[in-house]
């Protein structure tokens, strides 16, 4: 305490010249409108800006939390139109053709991110920050804002591990929307962003352009939902199907937030299916 007092009196006149300017500016910006307004102005252009530069950090830092809340209005959105049966749920075609009320199905979407993911092998599995305590189990359909991503294999308490559309172990029943005509959609193993539909014979017109879709024969997916656009088609060697390729709607490179959907009436569905293989086979 007593340096602090001996600094104060060493530079006395310094501090009482301080104290005089400040006074002198305080005197003439409170009586001259003209240096008043140039204070206002600039000291609000600093204070404005120091506002903006702090608002700017805090809007980093905050983003994670916007994007998660983000997804989760996404999902239950989504939801909701998945009730209406909207007629195709495409995230490239902006038209809802909403269908009769009665063929209305109930779906729940979970939101999540995707924590790993893997594109560069024949067999891609990725994991998503949801698992059994948020409500996931396996054998959940998973879609992305652009289409279908896969579906749930394994479930921890936290975690859920996801089979990629990209794995040549897994297929689809899609749909050719033009035509009405259900196909298998399976990836090839070669290039991320095509897979194949199978099975559509050549007597169905297929041109470019054409809209693949979920099926609905699962009780995985909703029907309707976008898989993909064709890219090419011709017959195969025996001229009884049609190669079709399709070009994926989903870039599997830049997963970040996903979609897992419940089916609230799967295991009725699956339970009757499984009592009676042989009449829906």
């Amino acid at each position: 305490m007593g340096q602090l007092l001996a600094f104060l009196f060493k530079y006395r006149a310094f501090f009482i010249f301080l104290c005089l300017e400040f006074l002198c500016i305080v005197l003439i910006v409170s009586n001259n409108d003209y240096q008043r307004s140039a204070y206002i102005s600039s000291s609000s252009g600093f204070v404005g800006g120091i506002t903006e530069t702090s608002d700017n950090i805090g809007d980093f830092f905050s983003l994670k939390r916007v994007n998660k809340e983000l997804a989760e209005e996404n999902a239950r959105l989504k939801a909701e139109l998945l009730g209406l049966r909207t007629a195709p749920i495409d995230s490239l075609d902006q038209k809802l053709i909403i269908t009769d009320s009665t063929e209305r199905s109930n779906y729940r979407l979970i939101s999540a991110e995707i924590v790993n993911n893997n594109i560069r092998n024949t067999s891609n599995f990725f994991m998503i920050n949801k698992g059994s305590n948020d409500g996931i189990m396996p054998e959940m359909g998973v879609i992305s804002p652009f289409g279908v991503v896969g579906k749930i294999r394994t479930v921890s308490k936290k975690y859920s591990i996801g089979i990629s559309l990209l794995n040549t172990r897994n297929s689809f029943s899609a749909k050719h929307q033009s035509s009405d005509r259900i196909g298998t959609v399976q990836w090839d193993g070669a290039d991320p962003k095509f897979a194949q539909l199978l099975y559509i014979t050549p007597d169905v017109e297929v041109q470019k352009g054409d809209t693949i879709v979920t099926s609905g024969f699962s009780s995985i997916f909703p029907k309707d939902m976008i898989i993909g656009r064709v890219e090419g088609s011709q017959k195969d060697a025996n001229s009884t199907y049609l190669n079709i390729k399709v070009a994926l709607s989903v870039d599997f490179g830049r997963l970040s937030y996903v979609r897992v959907i419940e089916n609230v009436e799967k295991i009725e569905q699956d339970s009757l299916i499984n009592a009676n293989p042989e009449d829906i086979q």
